[in-house]
């Protein structure tokens, strides 16, 4: 009865927490939907991944005591595989802010093939421990005690390969980020970037470590962790790893890409004509562009809206992530260099 109690407990306390994550993620993208910003974004990119990750986190926990071995098997398996894609995105987007003078000439068809393959296979290489495991296992049984020990073993080997993969990249596009911010003497590009930024890549590197080298000792028997009929202990060991290894991490990627501006065009009608005529001062006055001054003075021949669509500096804030971190009433000086969206108006500044 005891052990029944805290196995709810867990099964309980983790389903509400994804429940929860996946909300926000879903509150998230509504914001996103609903102010018409770019979805071929990191941001949206990171939020679509994380929504499959959370709801199939949270049917595990809600389906996990049925004898459904399969769906068990494919719930508890593929999320691995799915955060490894957000968080090697998060790479990605590292390496677009590294490599950034280089990136649409060479460099970015070059990582994107390297992560769609890399993903691929260890999405393989997961199927085939999922086929193994569904075959090897008894009949009716999801616990792992009905296992043959060499299932497990393979799937604690190929976890930590997958972590300690992304954990190397993670630190060596970290490294380089942190080296660029500190020795960069550009106050436009470090304004760009979040000051967190750092300290949560690192924080992120601690968390997806601490599973690298957990899942390779226990693919020795050593500290494993037991699903099925929990002690008090064992309740509590589940609840903060799967906190610590999955929940937080995806928690500081919401941090770091939370701001998600409200835009004054591209909206619903009404909501456009009412910050247009109300929201004037939402402009650059003037706005700012390499080399030149683009005055918007009301003698000026009238672009009309035309003007307005280029020069509202909130309408591109999800198109390039390296400009939408940190825009919170910024002058748009700070921000209108040639590595920044606002920099490519076609509004000229005479006629």
């Amino acid at each position: 009865m005891t052990v029944l109690y805290f196995e709810t407990a867990v099964n309980v306390a983790l389903f509400v927490s994804y429940t929860i994550i996946t909300l926000i993620i879903l509150f998230q993208i509504g914001r996103i939907l609903y102010n018409k910003h770019n979805i071929f974004s990191f941001r949206f990119g990171f939020l679509v991944l994380g929504l499959l990750w959370g709801i199939m986190r949270t049917l595990l926990w809600l389906v996990i005591e049925s004898n459904s071995q399969m769906g068990v098997l494919i719930l508890f398996s593929i999320p691995i595989n799915i955060q490894f894609a957000t968080f090697s995105l998060l790479v990605l987007f590292y390496a677009h802010v590294v490599h950034r003078h280089s990136w649409e000439r060479v460099t970015k068809k070059r990582f994107t093939i390297a992560y769609c393959i890399v993903n691929v296979v260890l999405l393989i290489l997961q199927c085939v421990w999922i086929a193994l495991n569904y075959k090897n296992t008894p009949d009716g049984s999801s616990s792992s005690a009905e296992e043959p020990p060499w299932i497990g073993q393979v799937q604690s080997i190929l976890t930590g390969i997958v972590f300690l993969l992304l954990v190397s990249i993670l630190a060596f596009y970290g490294w380089r980020l942190n080296i660029i911010l500190k020795t960069t003497k550009s106050q436009q590009f470090q304004s760009q970037l979040p000051m967190s930024i750092i300290p949560i890549t690192f924080f992120i590197f601690l968390c997806f470590f601490s599973r690298c080298i957990f899942d390779f000792v226990s693919a020795f028997g050593i500290g494993e962790i037991n699903l099925g009929n929990p002690n008090v202990r064992d309740s509590i060991t589940i609840i903060v790893s799967y906190f610590v290894w999955e929940i937080i991490p995806f928690i500081l990627i919401l941090i770091l890409f939370w701001r998600i501006p409200t835009t004054s065009i591209g909206g619903i009608g009404s909501r456009r004509t009412k910050n247009i005529n109300n929201n004037n001062y939402a402009y650059p006055q003037p706005s700012y562009a390499p080399g030149r001054v683009i005055n918007q003075t009301t003698g000026q021949p009238s672009n009309g809206n035309l003007a307005r669509l280029f020069l509202d500096p909130q309408r591109y804030d999800s198109d390039d992530e390296t400009t939408s971190l940190v825009h919170k009433g910024q002058s748009p000086v700070l921000y209108s260099g040639r590595h920044s969206p606002y920099s490519t108006t076609p509004i000229s500044g005479s006629h």
